[in-house]
């Protein structure tokens, strides 16, 4: 697994989360106090959590590639002696 591969997912759960944070909270501002800055806001987080989720995927993706490196590495010198 690569960090491309796991942020390009990371973005979409991004996109699905931010969705649903915006579809419930128009829901919400419906039922109860009808449509505010809070709302236009929540549709905010259509755009703001993939960029966020798919720079997490990336730094996480980089962490994983450089553990994995650093153990095929010990693992490897374990072998050699």
């Amino acid at each position: 697994m690569n960090s491309k591969f796991l942020a390009k997912w990371m973005a979409v759960a991004g996109l699905l989360l931010g969705s649903f944070y915006a579809i419930g909270g128009l829901i919400i501002d419906l039922l109860t106090i009808g449509l505010n800055l809070g709302t236009a806001m929540a549709f905010g987080a259509i755009i703001v959590l993939p960029i966020l989720f798919g720079v997490f995927g990336i730094i996480l993706g980089s962490l994983l590639e450089l553990l994995v490196i650093t153990r095929n590495k010990i693992k490897g010198s374990i072998n050699k002696k």
